[in-house]
């Protein structure tokens, strides 16, 4: 590595250091990073010059100076940089909307829950522009929807007000804002994967989000990885371009079988998550019952049943939020 590689990479070493410590002393750092303390004297005045770290007003004392001059402690300012994250899922068969502002830690520094009755591009700008007011900092904005863009496009979507339109395209020209979209199963599978650790590195796991208004839709984690498709269509297994309304209907547990020996015939999964209010454990023995009249068990994955979507969803929309953020905020570095 050349001398400004060398640099950024050590940049990089004590952001991250500042990041999990919080706040430390140059002594600290060194220590954390096996930096010299004359290379983090310099670094950390450059994420000083950049914004990134703070003196703070109140030293804390060393543990090395008994009874002398105070430490300097730097802190990592997280909150110059905040993402809003907007979840829109259903729940006991209404459309919610769950918001959330976190910082470049990944702190939640205030959330919500509304009841929308129909969600539509005005809602969306309405929402993000209040934000904006209240939170200055506000650096992006990541949305979970229940739906697929293709070039730039709404092209599958449950809220047939959003259907055809260019939504990201539009929101960023009205707020000014970087707007991100994540399909709603793509992102609860993905937090899904994170539970399982380095575990899923080496599993196909298939989730499968059934909610009671609208039909419902896939997402296929392949050894870790989010399979999407070409266009980013895959998983989309009940999608009707041009249908703009579901009829609501109670599911079966002839139907989750159905569902389940049609991704075992195409992914050969480890695990399959699903995601449905109405579906609890207790029925995995039945539903194994049926799955077996296609099914050698050798085949069968490992059924997860009743888990919620919303703490899934939130972790992998989140983390996407955080991935960006943090993407913007590192500020110092020569490209």
């Amino acid at each position: 590595m050349n001398r400004k590689d060398v640099r950024n990479h050590n940049l990089k070493k004590i952001r991250s250091a500042l990041r999990s410590m919080r706040q430390a002393t140059k002594p600290q750092l060194a220590e954390h990073t096996g930096l010299s303390v004359m290379t983090v004297n310099t670094l950390v005045k450059i994420l000083q010059e950049h914004g990134e770290v703070e003196l703070m007003e109140d030293f804390l004392p060393s543990a090395s100076e008994e009874g002398g001059r105070p430490a300097r402690q730097y802190r990592y300012l997280a909150d110059r940089l905040l993402a809003l994250v907007m979840c829109f899922y259903e729940e006991a068969g209404e459309n919610r909307m769950e918001l959330g502002v976190e910082n470049l830690l990944g702190d939640i520094v205030s959330s919500e829950k509304v009841a929308c009755h129909e969600v539509s591009q005005e809602l969306l700008l309405e929402t993000i522009r209040r934000y904006q007011e209240n939170y200055p900092q506000l650096a992006l904005v990541m949305m979970g929807l229940p739906g697929v863009e293709v070039d730039g496009v709404m092209a599958v979507i449950d809220y047939p007000a959003l259907k055809g339109l260019r939504l990201r395209e539009q929101l960023e020209a009205s707020t000014g804002l970087p707007i991100y979209l994540v399909n709603d199963i793509n992102a609860a599978v993905s937090g899904y994967g994170m539970v399982l650790g380095q575990a899923v590195r080496q599993e196909t796991v298939v989730g499968i989000y059934w909610p009671r208004n609208y039909p419902p839709g896939a997402g296929i984690l392949l050894n870790g990885n989010l399979y999407k498709g070409r266009d980013g269509l895959a998983g989309e297994i009940s999608c009707a371009f041009d249908r703009s309304t579901c009829v609501p209907k109670e599911i079966t547990v002839e139907q989750v079988a159905e569902k389940i020996v049609s991704f075992v015939r195409f992914w050969n999964p480890h695990r399959i998550v699903l995601y449905h209010e109405g579906i609890i454990p207790c029925m995995e023995a039945e539903i194994r019952s049926m799955c077996a009249v296609s099914l050698p068990e050798r085949f069968m994955p490992d059924l997860i049943l009743g888990r919620p979507l919303r703490e899934d969803y939130r972790r992998g929309v989140h983390a996407l939020a955080g991935k960006f953020l943090e993407s913007l905020g590192k500020t110092g570095e020569d490209s």
